[in-house]
C-alpha cells in the first residue's frame, strides 16, 4: 500500500499516514484527526501482514465516511483467515488475493459497493469492455474459479480452522518461550490473525538465525519486502528499535501444518539462537 501512496505524493497529492500503537492498531484519535471534508480516500489493511494485528476498520471507515471520504480496505491478509463482512465493515472498496488463501497465485478481487458504476473508478488502462470496461483484457477463468473455489472451501471451515491454527500458533509460542526465556512476541496478542506469530530474538540478526535453521521456511517480514535491507518499518513505526526489528522473525502457520512440525521447529529455533550468543 505504501507504494501506490508515493506515487500519489509524488502527482501532488497529499498523503497523510496514520501512526500505530505498540501492537500496530491504527489510532482512531489520529484517524478523527487527519480525516476531513477534504479527505478523498481513506485506505487500511484488514489485519497487519507482519504481525497479525487486526485494525478497526468498521471504526474508520464510519469516521471516513462521515466527511464524504470513500473507504478502501486492503483484506489480502485477513481473507479466508477471520470472518469478513463487507457490509459490517461498512467499505466502499476491498480488495484480496487468491495466493493467500490456497487459490492460484496471479489472480484477485476487488469488491466495489453497488458495482463498478456506483464510484468514481477510472480504470488503469482502456482497451475491450470486459469488467464494465474497469480492467480490459481476456479473463483468466481458470484462476478465477480457483479463487471461487478456494473462497468457498474457506467459507465451509473457516471457524474451525481459525480455531485450529490459533491453538498450534498458541502451542508453539508456549514452546518457544518456554525455551528462550528473552523473546518478544509483537503484535496485539488478544486480536490478531490466527496463523501469524512475529518474534524478536534479541541480541542475534534475524538473517543469521535463519541461516542456522535451513530446514524450517521462515521470513524476516513481509514477502512483500523480501529483496529490502531495512529492518521492517512495520515494526519501527510501532516504535521497535531498529536493531530489535533486524533480530525479528515472522511465523506462519498454514492449514497443513501439524504440532509436531511447530515442536522441531521451536527446538531448532532456540538451538540456534543460543549458538548465536555463543552458549
Amino acid at each position: 500500500m505504501l507504494l501506490p501512496c508515493q506515487k500519489l505524493a509524488a502527482e501532488g497529492f497529499e498523503v497523510i499516514v496514520l501512526p500505530v500503537d505498540d501492537k500496530g492498531v491504527v489510532s482512531l484519535d489520529a484517524a478523527e484527526e487527519a480525516i476531513n471534508e477534504a479527505t478523498s480516500l481513506v485506505s487500511v489493511q484488514a489485519a497487519n501482514n507482519e504481525v497479525g494485528s487486526l485494525q478497526p476498520v468498521a471504526e474508520i471507515s464510519e469516521i471516513a465516511h462521515q466527511h464524504g471520504a470513500l473507504m478502501h480496505c486492503d483484506a489480502a491478509q485477513a481473507v479466508g483467515k477471520i470472518p469478513l463482512d463487507v457490509a459490517e465493515w461498512g467499505v466502499d472498496l476491498l480488495s484480496l488475493s487468491a495466493h493467500k488463501l490456497y487459490g492460484p497465485k496471479g489472480v484477485g478481487a476487488l469488491y466495489v459497493r453497488s458495482g463498478p458504476g456506483a464510484l468514481p473508478l477510472e480504470p488503469v488502462y482502456v482497451g475491450g469492455g470486459q469488467e464494465r470496461g474497469i480492467r480490459p483484457g481476456t479473463l483468466n477463468v481458470p484462476a478465477i474459479v480457483g479463487l471461487g473455489k478456494a473462497c468457498e472451501i474457506c467459507l465451509e471451515q473457516i471457524v474451525q480452522e481459525a480455531a485450529h491454527l490459533s491453538t498450534l500458533r498458541d502451542y508453539f509460542e508456549h514452546e518457544l518461550c518456554a525455551r528462550v526465556k528473552t523473546i518478544r512476541i509483537n503484535g496485539d496478542r488478544a486480536r490478531r490473525l490466527p496463523n501469524t506469530s512475529s518474534v524478536t530474538f534479541p541480541g542475534v540478526d534475524a538473517d543469521a538465525l535463519l541461516l542456522n535453521v535451513p530446514h524450517l521456511m521462515l521470513g524476516t517480514g513481509s514477502a512483500c519486502t523480501s529483496r529490502t535491507i531495512e529492518p521492517s518499518h512495520v515494526l519501527q513505526a510501532m516504535g521497535v528499535s531498529r536493531q530489535d526489528a533486524s533480530s525479528t522473525i515472522r511465523v506462519s502457520i498454514g492449514r497443513f501444518t501439524t504440532a509436531e512440525q511447530l515442536a522441531v521447529a521451536a527446538e531448532s529455533l532456540a538451538e540456534a539462537y543460543y549458538r548465536l550468543l555463543g552458549w
